[in-house]
């Protein structure tokens, strides 16, 4: 399994961290938006005609597709969730599955899969955590069937930039007056360069984008308090973030920092607003048979 970039990761251990960025989103997004649907409902091939329908989801961490994945088939269809950290997996076991669903811990660049048999392939906001990607979309195309389709999610390369400003900025706050690098995620597989990852694999593609922005209102609380669930997101961020601070700097006074300058703002403007830019690749293997 060596080769990818999250293998020894901790970001990836459990759902702990990944859970708490998705039900920020969930909770906080304006206008608010079924993601997990909205990525689904561009998908034309969930239904096959005359035989069961067949879902891979690679990279499924804390199994945010797994229920409305589920939703759409038939108790002859069936879906493999599958993700290379034990723990993650461990999380979604723990839960009671359908019948249906299958977990696998295995490596996206050498799945444990017969060649043409999957109908979709879901690698949603997973893709710019791999090394190499190029490698990846060969075993991707390869256990899809002709027609089947490929659904990559992912980042605008500005999305979320609020928050990677503020980091920023406490550091300069700090005495630091460096650049804070960017993470994979921001960098390696986005909205802006995705096309060019997946034509030379996938020549029959669309890209799908959604614009939305996350508020964080002051709710007749405190600033310090209206502040906390956006702290806490940057916080979940230790693990991309936290190497690449300056020496001399710690996160927890960098997180500290942060806090006061959120709180400052929702002080001053009566709320904290994120914009987020997301959205999807829908690529087709060929021609149907």
């Amino acid at each position: 399994m060596a080769g990818t970039r999250y293998k020894h990761d901790p970001e990836y251990a459990t759902d702990e961290r990944l859970a708490l960025r998705i039900r920020t989103h969930q909770r906080y997004t304006q206008p608010q938006v079924d993601w997990a649907e909205w990525v689904l409902a561009h998908v034309a091939a969930f239904r096959p005609k005359g035989r069961p329908l067949l879902v891979l989801d690679v990279g499924c961490g804390s199994g945010l597709y797994l229920e409305p994945v589920c939703d759409r088939l038939t108790s002859d269809d069936h879906l493999w969730s599958l993700d290379l950290s034990l723990g993650m997996l461990r999380d979604l076991a723990s839960r009671s599955l359908p019948e249906n669903i299958t977990l696998v811990n295995a490596d996206v660049l050498s799945l444990p899969l017969p060649d043409t048999c999957y109908d979709v392939v879901l690698a949603n906001h997973m893709l710019y955590e791999i090394e190499p990607i190029d490698r990846a979309l060969v075993e991707i195309k390869r256990v899809l069937r002709p027609g089947g389709c490929l659904v990559a999610a992912t980042n605008s390369r500005h999305s979320m930039q609020a928050f990677f400003s503020e980091m920023m900025a406490a550091s300069r706050a700090l005495g630091y007056a460096i650049e804070i690098p960017p993470a994979p995620a921001q960098t390696r597989f986005t909205l802006e360069n995705g096309r060019s990852w997946l034509a030379p694999h996938f020549p029959r593609l669309e890209r799908h984008v959604l614009k939305s922005c996350l508020v964080f209102p002051t709710a007749n609380l405190a600033a310090n308090l209206a502040a906390k669930p956006a702290v806490a997101y940057v916080n979940s961020l230790q693990n991309a973030y936290g190497p690449r601070l300056p020496q001399g700097l710690s996160w927890e006074a960098l997180i500290k920092q942060v806090a006061s300058q959120i709180a400052a703002k929702i002080a001053m403007q009566g709320e904290y607003r994120v914009p987020k830019t997301v959205g999807a690749f829908v690529a087709v293997k060929g021609n149907a048979v």
